[in-house]
């Protein structure tokens, strides 16, 4: 089966258009991201930070009442 010339030509047409609309959209994308949301979100707060979650401070490394209290804590935040 041959394919001829023209029908050739109309999919190589067709691939190259698809490809650089692609690639334009994908620019457009990547430049809105950039703009939107610039900086760093995991750096250190400037100014008064107050931290969100107070960890329970358990006297001994080894009690058990303190982990489980932090572990239904997570699970009731889901944090």
């Amino acid at each position: 089966m041959r394919i001829p010339l023209r029908r050739l030509m109309e999919i190589l047409r067709f691939f190259l258009l698809f490809v650089t609309c692609t690639l334009i959209s994908y620019g457009i994308i990547t430049l809105l991201t950039a703009k939107l949301w610039s900086g760093n979100p995991y750096k250190e707060p400037n100014g008064n930070a107050v931290k969100v979650v107070k960890l329970i401070n358990s006297p001994a490394p080894q009690d058990l009442d303190g982990y489980m209290a932090r572990l239904q804590l997570f699970y009731l935040t889901g944090e």
